[in-house]
């Protein structure tokens, strides 16, 4: 079963601008967006992958492509995906890698979120940052 890690503080459909994706330095990426804050006020947030492996984002047309269930319970949410077959492929890729070059191998998580018409945003990481004031599921 997939785990909720994160729920946005605003319905998805609730953005004033973004989401913005990233791809920063040192196999880090990071996805922005603002809200509508106390007193109407533009409020940025930013999540935060470090040890980035792998990156997809899938747009409105394409979302089909998604499962239906895993589309809607990433909807607005950061969720873990347990069972997945793009995490197996790119941990076993991974693990031979460390393997070769005799490298302790990461933990890696695959994570998505889902924005109102897409972007659909899904990482392979070995971690991530939440917002200071996250909305943390547990």
């Amino acid at each position: 079963m997939n785990k909720t890690l994160w729920k946005m503080p605003v319905p998805a459909t609730g953005l004033f601008r973004g989401p913005d994706f990233k791809k920063l330095d040192q196999r880090t990426c990071e996805i922005s967006f603002s809200i509508e804050a106390e007193a109407g006020v533009e409020k940025w947030l930013t999540l935060r992958f470090e040890g980035v492996e792998a990156f997809k984002c899938t747009y409105l047309t394409a979302l089909r492509s998604i499962d239906r269930e895993l589309r809607n319970e990433a909807y607005g949410k950061l969720i873990s995906v347990e069972a997945s077959p793009w995490l197996s492929e790119v941990k076993k890729g991974h693990d031979d890698y460390c393997a070769t070059a005799r490298l302790t191998p990461k933990e890696l998580q695959h994570l998505m979120i889902c924005f109102d018409d897409g972007p659909c945003y899904e990482l392979i990481c070995e971690s991530f940052e939440l917002p200071e004031e996250a909305n943390v599921v547990h």
